[in-house]
């Protein structure tokens, strides 16, 4: 009877223990979401952020020595330090070559700079997040990046990771247009902004040539001896559609022997065989600016690099023609100019660093500075920078000439962007073998085919040496 009574009792206290259990237990597993576990969630939706350090950190860095982005960046030193007085920044300048070939083996070793200069075109077959620290998600969120930024900027700089390692903030845009000379155009009563194609371009050029009496070139009416008809070149085959044709990224081959690849480069020899360009004229950086030719191939930084040193010279510039039967252009290889930082910074320093990287597309005055004196003229990578002054052109109220040209150039530019998907570096792809190749039409030492057949070997050589 005793042990009855026991056992009754202990199946009622089990009972009991189990009903209180599920009860304090079980319930609370059913509230936890009601409990927020969203909050997390959002945490991690936004950018962990950064504080100007409350010590005086110092941060070095390494940026390209070239005269416009030397001037343009101790200018805007002092900009920066003013907003962020516990910050110093240690400029060093290294030729291109020099930071081309320092960084990576810096970064080896672990003493590279804290930020560095860099051109996204030298990460191709790198993984950026095993060389970089991360901009997202401690400064920007995806989707903020992508407000302040280019997407069509970011791919190079996206790690395996699918976070963003570099902050491109401007390309020089090669091949993005035509440099002219405007007080040539208005001697020939040609409006610049008629020139919308590349029959246009054909007919302005005949009007802009000059003779010797002898029947040679005194001054062409265009010419193409630069690098960026490189650019050109493979920009007018991959408008025309015939991208995969041209290149198959999974073999590594490449096909020159295709009818846009021929059409585009018989369209470049026209300009020698009509005598309106002039082969022979020279560097364009000697040529052009003493007016041995009327406009120019190249991208709108030409207009920074002669603003200074030839302050007399009426330049302008219009964006690239239009294919025949094209509607739209495509730029086929950019090169942005990048800042990265660091993997060793942690705490104050990295935040500095960050800090720095923010206000390259943040704060318009980094642009300013550069526009307004006359340093470069490229396109802008911060996207409400071009956005804003779009919209002051537009109402006639753009900054500069030079700011109106960029964001000009940008908001046409950017979006054709089609990046062929090469492991070849744009210095071997385009200055090493397309351009000479070119150079051999335009002299006449080779035929078109010759040249077609030529880049069809010698790029799927090297293409496939780089899988």
């Amino acid at each position: 009877m005793y042990k009855s009574k026991v056992l009754k009792l202990s199946l009622l206290f089990l009972v009991f223990i189990f009903v209180v259990s599920f009860s304090l237990f079980g319930c609370k597993k059913a509230a936890a979401p009601v409990e927020e576990e969203a909050p997390a969630e959002e945490v991690t939706e936004e950018a962990a952020g950064v504080e100007a350090p409350k010590s005086e950190v110092t941060i070095d860095l390494w940026f390209q020595d070239w005269a416009g982005g030397k001037s343009w960046i101790e200018a805007w030193k002092p900009v920066f330090e003013e907003k962020y007085p516990t910050i110093k920044i240690n400029l060093t300048f290294l030729p291109f070559e020099e930071l081309n070939t320092k960084i990576f083996p810096a970064i080896a070793a672990g003493n590279e700079a804290d930020l560095m200069m860099f051109y996204d075109e030298w990460l191709l077959a790198k993984d950026p997040s095993k060389i970089f620290a991360p901009i997202t998600p401690q400064l920007y969120t995806i989707d903020e990046i992508g407000e302040a930024t280019f997407e069509s900027a970011l791919g190079r700089v996206t790690g395996s990771d699918g976070e963003i390692y570099g902050v491109p903030w401007g390309t020089g845009a090669n091949a993005a247009g035509i440099l002219i000379h405007k007080d040539l155009f208005d001697e020939a009563g040609i409006d610049p902004a008629s020139l919308q194609t590349w029959d246009d371009v054909k007919d302005a050029a005949k009007k802009l040539t000059k003779y010797n009496d002898d029947g040679s070139i005194a001054r062409s009416g265009i010419i193409f001896t630069y690098t960026e008809a490189a650019n050109l070149y493979l920009d007018m085959i991959v408008g025309q559609g015939a991208g995969e044709e041209l290149l198959n990224s999974e073999t590594g081959e490449w096909n020159f022997n295709i009818p846009e690849a021929k059409s585009s480069l018989e369209l470049l020899k026209w300009f020698v065989d009509e005598k309106v360009f002039d082969p022979q004229s020279g560097d364009p950086f000697t040529s052009f600016p003493n007016k041995l030719a009327a406009m120019l191939v190249i991208g709108p930084w030409s207009l920074g690099a002669w603003g200074d040193q030839y302050p007399d010279l009426k330049l302008d510039y219009i964006y690239m023609p239009k294919y025949p039967g094209v509607d739209k252009n495509v730029h086929t290889v950019v090169s942005w100019a990048c800042m990265a930082i660091s993997k060793r910074l942690e705490g104050e320093k990295r935040d500095a660093a960050l800090l720095y990287v923010k206000e390259f597309l943040e704060n318009p005055e980094f642009y300013n500075i550069p526009f307004t004196n006359g340093y470069w003229v490229g396109v802008p990578g911060s996207k409400p920078y071009v956005d804003s002054v779009v919209k002051l052109a537009a109402e006639g109220n753009a900054p500069t000439r030079a700011a109106e040209i960029a964001a000009m150039v940008a908001s046409q530019y950017v979006p054709s962007i089609n990046l062929l998907p090469t492991k070849i570096s744009e210095p071997e792809l385009i200055r090493a073998v397309i351009y000479p190749e070119l150079q051999n039409v335009f002299f006449g030492d080779k035929t078109v085919d010759e040249v077609l057949n030529y880049l069809t070997t010698m790029l799927t050589t090297k293409e496939q040496e780089n899988m």
